[in-house]
């Protein structure tokens, strides 16, 4: 499949948002997205396809927010909006409870991107200036030891993406935060 062929963002951006309404949850997508366009990019690979898979990821959350059900029923409405199977594929498999094995970057890159983009975006809003050029792996990697923060990260997909993709944590933390600097005011960030 040719990139030409991948659904618009325009459609992925309208599918995003007929399902979640909550900002926070759309900012997420949006972080997800450029930090997938930069994985894209990094492995040279399609990185319009890398960024639909980053936008889309969690689109279904808040109407099916189980597991059992996040990315399964999401699967279903992909389909019937014709989304091809390696982009439902890819969004599949950054949920464990899926048992779909991560075999490409794309897959490797979405399970990576998810919960540490999402944890390195918690640790910037409780900086008092909100500045994503203070966070580094050091200030990353102590509030990953805090179990009570950001509670709902689960720690072992943030160590076990980084293992995926073959990437120390340091760096795919300094990464991540390169990838969100260019879209910061976007997610309420500052750079």
């Amino acid at each position: 499949m040719s990139p030409t062929t991948w659904p618009s963002r325009n459609q992925a951006w309208e599918l995003l948002n007929r399902y979640t309404k909550n900002p926070s949850l759309i900012k997420h997508a949006v972080a997800v997205e450029a930090v997938m366009g930069a994985l894209g990019e990094r492995y040279h690979e399609d990185i319009e396809l890398y960024k639909r898979v980053g936008l889309l990821h969690d689109f279904d959350y808040e109407a099916f927010p189980e597991i059992g059900a996040h990315t399964v029923e999401g699967a279903k409405i992909l389909e019937t909006e014709g989304f091809p199977p390696i982009i439902i594929e890819a969004i599949q498999s950054h949920v464990t409870e899926n048992n779909i094995a991560r075999d490409t970057w794309l897959k490797k890159s979405i399970y990576a991107a998810d919960e540490l983009t999402g944890f390195i975006v918690a640790v910037t809003l409780v900086r008092p200036s909100k500045s994503l050029s203070e966070v580094t792996p050091k200030s990353v990697k102590k509030k990953l030891k805090d179990k009570s923060f950001a509670r709902g990260v689960n720690r072992d997909d943030v160590y076990g993406g980084a293992t995926g993709l073959d990437i120390e944590l340091d760096e795919l933390i300094e990464f991540i935060v390169r990838a969100l600097m260019p879209i910061s005011q976007e997610i309420d960030l500052h750079q």
